[in-house]
């Protein structure tokens, strides 16, 4: 596995590479700086050389790539939402939402209250 971005990663199951995108949410990108990067390297830190993981695809994008809840082996919680739960990243309101948003939605007024990652600055919604 290969992380791009804060919702993008490279897989290479049994052969050819393919792109996923993270369904449900949204990352800052990264030439948006230090919150771009901190995307990155905690959606790296969740997704360590070697992790088991399954993808649960929930649609394509518009350009093809497919649109994923990436959970590790064992785990209940999608990556995608741990990633809201810190305030790494928001619920993805402008795309048909695929995922139970109302658990994203929660997670992300949680991070949105205590004031996490991109909540820190403002309370403020997206």
């Amino acid at each position: 596995m290969k992380v791009l971005d804060g919702h993008t990663i490279v897989v290479t199951p049994y052969g050819d590479p393919f792109k996923v995108r993270l369904a449900c949410i949204r990352t800052p990108q990264l030439p948006q700086g230090s919150s771009g990067l901190a995307a990155k390297a905690a959606l790296e830190a969740r997704l360590q050389p070697g992790a088991w993981v399954t993808l649960s695809t929930r649609s394509k994008a518009a350009d093809g790539v497919e649109l994923a809840e990436i959970t590790h082996v064992g785990s209940r919680v999608p990556i995608n939402l741990s990633l809201v739960q810190v305030g790494l990243a928001a619920l993805d309101r402008q795309a048909a939402n695929p995922c139970n948003q109302e658990i994203y939605r929660e997670a992300e007024m949680r991070a949105q209250a205590m004031r996490l990652g991109l909540w820190m600055s403002s309370p403020g919604t997206r």
